[in-house]
């Protein structure tokens, strides 16, 4: 499936979760949107509509740090890597939860969360009965560069990704304070510059031979802060971040939050046909103890009232056989179904007829009817941002009407529009 619905999580429920349906194979948003609390992530089930979910984490609740090790990472050297950084910690090793994100050239790329947080933010997802298979820190769904590092602002936080493997996100105000100490060489002791990669040391050595350190920001440039900073072209920031996840094999469901295997989860539904299956057997065996004649003679019974109802439903039918009555009655089926599906679009289109007469220039582009739903999707084309505000606001009061992300194109501004009854 090429959609997927990205989700990034608050620190805590009563924070803003963003939210995105992504479409890699169209490279097009399909749905997007903010909850106000945890407790609305239910909300997102229907969304979800079994498309693979990706769960980003706040990055300031996620440590990524490295560590040495000697030779190959065995399973054993991977039990003890914990407690080769335990000094680093300020919570007790048993407490915390360790993914190895990396390991190559005798350097370890560790992510470390509390255990309570990893359990607060699966429970939350549980509860809304979405099933995620993938989770990393947002800040490494950001993009990569070579020896430049990637920024975005998300609300009051600026997310920094460093490399591959390492960033950090802090608030706003505490920005220039944090790039001072990574980006300025100091050989004092009371103020150790914080830890980092080899790629890290790398891209400082070079920012205090050639100049200060590039930054690529993906959002407007912060004022008043060290560092090369340089706008890139503008995006959606969960855009930005649901490509860059699609793109990651990162994930921090390891070890006791790895998810259940497939096969596992297709034996307990294979176990269930068998129990269903073994009942059915005995009631078939209970059965057949039963008079056949009797049996017959209910058949009969039972056919005869089926072909009642069906004349005194359709009593201008010709030529009703026994044996066809239940394919006759699937087909009238099927045609009312049809009917009313096509009445229902016609409809809607009818009461939206008007509103796009009084706006010349609000052309649609695109159009997509989910009958399931009652939905309609409209992707639309039109000279301003305003055109879409007006258009909703001439629409018949009995539709409501949902808008998707806006974007400038040359002169035009384009946008999608989700139109459902409100019964």
């Amino acid at each position: 499936m090429s959609e997927r619905l990205v989700v990034r999580l608050g620190s805590e429920a009563n924070h803003v979760i963003d939210w995105l349906v992504w479409s890699s194979s169209e490279q097009e948003i399909i749905a997007s949107g903010q909850l106000n609390h945890a407790e609305q992530l239910s909300q997102l089930h229907e969304k979800a509509g079994g498309r693979p979910i990706i769960t980003l984490l706040p990055a300031s609740d996620v440590l990524l740090t490295q560590v040495e090790v000697p030779g190959k990472l065995t399973k054993q050297l991977q039990q003890a890597l914990p407690y080769m950084i335990e000094e680093e910690l300020a919570t007790d090793v048993d407490n915390l939860h360790f993914s190895v994100l990396n390991c190559s050239q005798g350097v370890a790329h560790l992510a470390v969360v509390e255990k309570s947080k990893m359990d607060t933010w699966l429970d939350w997802l549980e509860a809304a009965q979405l099933k995620c298979r993938q989770v990393l820190p947002d800040v490494l769904a950001l993009p990569a560069n070579d020896a430049a590092w990637s920024a975005m602002q998300m609300g009051d936080d600026w997310l920094i990704k460093q490399g591959e493997y390492s960033g950090f996100s802090c608030d706003q105000s505490l920005l220039p304070f944090l790039l001072e100490r990574w980006l300025t060489a100091t050989d004092s002791e009371d103020e150790p510059k914080p830890k980092a990669s080899a790629s890290e040391e790398a891209s400082d050595e070079t920012a205090t031979e050639a100049g200060p350190q590039v930054i690529y920001s993906y959002t407007p440039l912060p004022q008043d802060v060290p560092g090369d900073w340089q706008l890139q072209p503008p995006e959606l920031p969960m855009q930005l971040m649901a490509q860059g996840a699609l793109t990651s094999s990162l994930n921090l469901l390891t070890g006791e939050y790895q998810p259940q295997k497939e096969y596992s989860k297709n034996w307990l539904l294979w176990k269930k046909v068998g129990i269903a299956a073994a009942a059915c057997l005995v009631l078939g065996v209970l059965s057949t103890v039963l008079s056949l004649q009797q049996l017959k003679q209910e058949n009969e019974q039972l056919k005869q009232q089926i072909k009642q109802v069906y004349v005194s439903l359709f009593p201008n039918e010709q030529n009703i056989r026994d044996a066809r009555i239940k394919a006759q009655l699937k087909r009238h089926l099927a045609k009312l179904e049809n009917q009313t599906q096509g009445a229902d679009l016609l409809g809607m289109l009818a009461k939206i007829q008007p509103a796009f007469k009084q706006i010349p220039s609000f052309k649609p582009v695109s159009l997509k009817y989910e009958a399931k739903n009652a939905e309609l999707r409209l992707q639309i084309k039109a000279d301003t941002y305003a055109d879409f505000e007006k258009f909703q606001s001439l629409l018949d009061a009995s539709l409501e009407v949902k808008q998707g992300a806006m974007s400038n194109q040359g002169n035009k501004v384009t946008g999608t529009l989700t139109i459902r009854g409100q019964g």
